[in-house]
């Protein structure tokens, strides 16, 4: 029965610690990373999907109303050309600490639009000079840390082996 306690004891305190992990806030800066996928609903590209990614340093994060922090790194590709941090001034804004989209324009062909309040007004538009204009909805994407999917992932092989012990420990029995 101790024996039994013990590897129950483990798994918990296993489990909880991984957990943890998963919700804790950095105390240093973290690189954070977003996956985009713009669908274009109006204009000659209506119907089209554009995906890109973005990654952004998140020690400027201090707490105050309003944040804008420079985007380290981000690669877009919207109508056969990528898009790189070299074509603008790419930021990530934030509101009250809640994460409100990406502001990027280039070359007046394009531009993420950041939401207001609320990351569910942000928007894509595009007006390519001659023929093309027309706006899209935006979906970011988190992109979980290696180390959090490690942490998960070692939490959930603990727990699959100390089951299927302690199922040939009770056969046995």
């Amino acid at each position: 029965m101790t024996r039994l306690f013990n590897k129950f004891s483990f798994f918990a305190t296993s489990t909880v610690l991984s957990l943890t992990v998963i919700n804790a806030n950095p105390v240093n800066a973290a690189l954070i990373n977003y996956d985009i996928e713009v669908t274009i609903d109006s204009g000659f590209l209506a119907g089209e999907t554009y995906f890109g990614s973005f990654q952004f340093e998140d020690s400027g994060l201090i707490g105050i109303d309003e944040e804008f922090l420079s985007v380290s790194a981000i690669s877009f590709n919207f109508n056969g050309t990528n898009y790189t941090e070299t074509d603008g001034f790419p930021e990530v804004v934030f509101f009250d600490g809640e994460f409100l989209g990406l502001s990027f324009s280039t070359d007046a062909k394009f531009s993420f639009i950041p939401g207001f309040f609320d990351l569910s007004e942000a928007y894509f538009t595009y007006d390519i000079p001659g023929e093309m204009n027309g706006v899209g909805d935006i979906n970011y994407s988190l992109v979980p840390e290696p180390l959090t999917i490690l942490g998960a992932m070692t939490a959930l092989g603990l727990g699959s082996a100390f089951k299927r012990k302690l199922k040939l420990s009770n056969k046995r029995n």
